[in-house]
């Protein structure tokens, strides 16, 4: 099969009143155990973090504040959504995201509002009813190929750019399929963002 052009990255994700930071990849061609140790070190620096979000929010706001069933991904739905610093429309927009499906991880909820946290670290509150609980993932660590099966070399059916967001379909050993472009395909869940929130 003849493998299509890669999918590039659409326009930025978001628009903000300051500059973000992008998160640190492993150099390209390092070997495959530093960038299971770099992900697996990531993914607990990660845990450890929003522990210490939760547990300060909590505090701020008191009980009402709940960590529901623990973090969640969702996608955003809202073609246009303002992220808060705070769980209420009287609380100043910090970023405004204008990608819809871009997957966000919901780590606690007040009333109607959702602390959220996207692929750059970048933390606020979103209104409930901006998200979907339809599944997407990020392309990340570069150009991605994707390919017909769940095994390092079955042909290739496209190849994607970090920052593309497509439909998660679903995992297992460690292989994501998912729907980019009117295609399917199979990529390494190492290779995208919002598959597995970490663990409470």
């Amino acid at each position: 099969m003849t493998t299509q052009t890669a999918v590039r990255a659409s326009v930025p994700a978001m628009t903000t009143r300051r500059d973000h930071q992008h998160g640190q990849c492993p150099p390209r061609g390092a070997p495959r155990a530093t960038a299971r140790l770099f992900a697996a070190g990531r993914a607990l620096a990660l845990a450890a973090v929003l522990a210490a979000l939760f547990t300060a929010v909590a505090a701020a706001l008191g009980p009402q504040v709940s960590a529901q069933e623990g973090p969640r991904f969702v996608s955003l739905k809202a073609e246009r959504a303002n992220l808060r610093v705070g769980p209420g429309r009287r609380y100043p927009i910090d970023w405004v995201y204008t990608r819809p499906g871009l997957p966000l991880l919901v780590i606690a909820h007040f009333d109607q509002w959702r602390w959220v946290l996207d692929h750059e670290g970048t933390k606020g509150w979103m209104h409930k009813s901006l998200l979907s609980t339809r599944r997407t993932a990020l392309i990340s660590g570069g150009v991605q190929t994707i390919r017909e099966r769940p095994l390092t070399g079955s042909p290739a059916v496209l190849r994607a750019e970090a920052g593309v967001v497509a439909n998660l379909l679903g995992c297992e050993d460690g292989w994501c399929r998912i729907g980019l472009a009117g295609e399917e395909g199979w990529v390494p869940e190492s290779a995208l963002w919002g598959v597995k929130p970490p663990a409470p």
